[in-house]
C-alpha cells in the first residue's frame, strides 16, 4: 500500500506543498484547567508565564 491513495482522495499531498505553510509561536500567559465544578477554585496552572503546580 502507498500514500498515493490518499492525496487523491482528499485532493491534499502534503509532500509537495503549493502554498508555504505560516507558522506561529504561542506562549501562554495563563492556563485553567478543570474537570469537575468543585474543582474551580483550584484551577489556575499558570499565571504570567509561570507553572504554579
Amino acid at each position: 500500500m502507498t500514500a498515493d491513495p490518499a492525496p487523491a482522495r482528499t485532493g491534499f499531498d502534503p509532500r509537495a506543498p503549493t502554498t508555504p505553510y505560516r507558522w506561529f509561536r504561542i506562549s501562554p500567559r495563563r492556563i485553567q484547567a478543570w474537570r469537575e465544578v468543585n474543582e474551580m477554585p483550584d484551577r489556575e496552572l499558570m499565571r504570567d508565564g509561570r507553572w504554579l503546580v
